[in-house]
């Protein structure tokens, strides 16, 4: 079969994708990748076709990091208008894309069910996180307070569901017209389609009670022998006992030599050595102590085996990574699922309590990573949900599922 998988977003939002590209192709199956120009080269490595879909993504989120590092009023509504501004693109680059696709497998993405509708192909999309499903025991995504009582969140997806469609409706709509399809009814229902899949370890994070019965949950999608770690950083973890990683993956920062004194301090207060993955942050970009490593990037799985702490963003992929290697969690969230995965981090005894990045201070993170080292628990719970962990595999899961998809139609087809 031949597959589009198209995502819209950072690495975190891509490299399960690639994970699953991957697999499939390896499995037989013409796999195309479409995402921001940013990962073109990337995706290339992993011998997979790629498509640009949509702008710089880096480009979009360094012009917002103020958004992400300070709350502000109408972040939400802004962010969606310049999704709509970029709508035209999305669905033009998608449509090219999926020619001669068998199965459109997506992300939450504004263009590719209208696409696949119109192409006459299935479509599934990929959440990589179950508080996108509407439910009364969480309230929607980017909302920091996770413990609301049920009619608060059942009232937040309501107001959700009318800022969502003042936004985007129309334009939606006008682009379905242009294909021949019919409008759209909930914009969120739309945009999840009717049976979505979760990719997620439900050891982190389970469907909700009220969730329809078509959603699936597979699993969280690892990207395989992601590469050995470096030899300076190689000398630098065997030169003294296991550092706490810190790094915010590809949350942007609008004053990233701040930051990076911030953490530098907490560090010296722990007495801990460091790790700092510089990420689109820039953290690390100054003189640092002898205690303290810097590197733009690193491959996540034989990294966190090595550390005594991982403080990270709370991606989906980063929260998932730090499960799999057992290692402690400290969440700082930036913005979106963030708020999800730190409250569940702490909630399953994984972790200390998230810190909010715009109350993140050296004091503050320097009594959460000590309040973490000194917790027997946690890294005996951390331990336990690896083990668990390592008896699944997501992406083999998932692979299955999509196959089965395809086949069903054509099995209608030969049958008919």
């Amino acid at each position: 079969m031949r597959v589009l998988l198209a995502g819209y977003g950072t690495r975190g939002d891509v490299q399960p994708l690639v994970a699953l590209g991957r697999h499939l192709r390896e499995a037989g199956h013409e796999v195309a990748i479409g995402a921001s120009p940013v990962f073109a080269t990337w995706v290339a490595a992993h011998g997979l076709d790629f498509h640009a879909i949509g702008g710089d993504i880096q480009v979009f989120l360094r012009r917002h990091a103020g958004l992400l590092t300070r709350r502000r009023p109408l972040a939400m509504r802004r962010l969606l208008e310049e999704a709509r501004a970029e709508m035209d693109l999305a669905f033009e680059q998608t449509g090219t894309a999926a020619e001669g696709a068998d199965l459109v497998v997506s992300g939450v993405h504004t263009a590719a069910a209208s696409v696949a509708e119109a192409l006459g192909v299935p479509h599934r999309t990929l959440l990589f996180c179950p508080q996108l499903i509407p439910s009364a025991q969480h309230p929607p995504m980017g909302v920091p307070w996770l413990t609301l009582p049920r009619p608060c969140n059942r009232a937040l997806w309501w107001a959700g569901e009318r800022a969502f469609g003042a936004v985007l409706r129309d334009a939606l709509d006008r682009h379905r017209r242009a294909l021949g399809l019919a409008p759209i009814g909930s914009i969120v229902g739309h945009l999840l389609t009717d049976r979505p899949i979760v990719a997620s370890d439900p050891e982190l994070g389970g469907l909700p009670e009220d969730a329809p019965p078509s959603i699936r949950q597979t699993g969280s999608l690892a990207l395989a022998a992601d590469g050995p770690l470096e030899p300076a950083l190689e000398r630098f973890l065997a030169a003294g006992e296991p550092p706490v990683g810190i790094g915010f993956g590809s949350m942007p920062d609008d004053d990233p030599e701040r930051t990076t004194s911030m953490l530098v301090q907490a560090l010296a207060a722990t007495g801990r050595r460091g790790v700092l993955l510089s990420g689109w942050a820039g953290l690390g970009g100054r003189a640092l102590p002898a205690s303290v490593f810097a590197t733009r990037s690193a491959p996540h799985a034989p990294l966190f085996a090595r550390l005594a702490l991982a403080v990270h963003h709370g991606g989906a992929g980063t929260t998932a990574a730090a499960a799999r290697a057992g290692v402690p969690q400290l969440v700082v969230p930036h913005a979106a699922d963030q708020y999800y995965w730190g409250h569940q981090v702490h909630r399953r005894g994984l972790g200390s309590r998230p810190i909010p990045r715009p109350a993140l201070t050296a004091a503050r993170l320097a009594r959460a990573i000590a309040a973490v080292r000194s917790s027997d628990g946690v890294v005996a719970n951390a331990r336990a949900t690896a083990d668990a962990l390592a008896r699944r595999d997501g992406v083999a899961a998932l692979a299955g599922l999509l196959e089965g998809v395809v086949a069903e139609p054509r099995a209608a087809r030969a049958a008919a």
